[in-house]
């Protein structure tokens, strides 16, 4: 079960960290009016967060997996 929450949270933490980069982006060309290259950058960076967060999500879930095969296999 707690694989499966892992998984299904995987998708939620790439649009959050690409929403983030963006609204980062668009706040630094507000204040700083450096229209379109904050809005681009920001965006940029969130993306790259959003693959970071499901590379991470990843090899958790593989490492817990790994757990849990080995507990199988000592368990027969």
């Amino acid at each position: 079960m707690m694989q499966l929450a892992r998984v299904s949270s995987m998708g939620l933490s790439m649009v959050i960290a690409t929403v983030m980069g963006l609204g980062a982006g668009y706040l630094v060309d507000k204040y700083f009016g450096t229209h379109p290259w904050g809005f681009f950058i920001g965006l940029g960076m969130g993306i790259v967060a959003g693959f970071r967060n499901l590379y991470i999500l990843y090899k958790r879930t593989e490492a817990s997996q790994e757990r849990l095969d080995q507990k199988q296999k000592q368990g027969k």
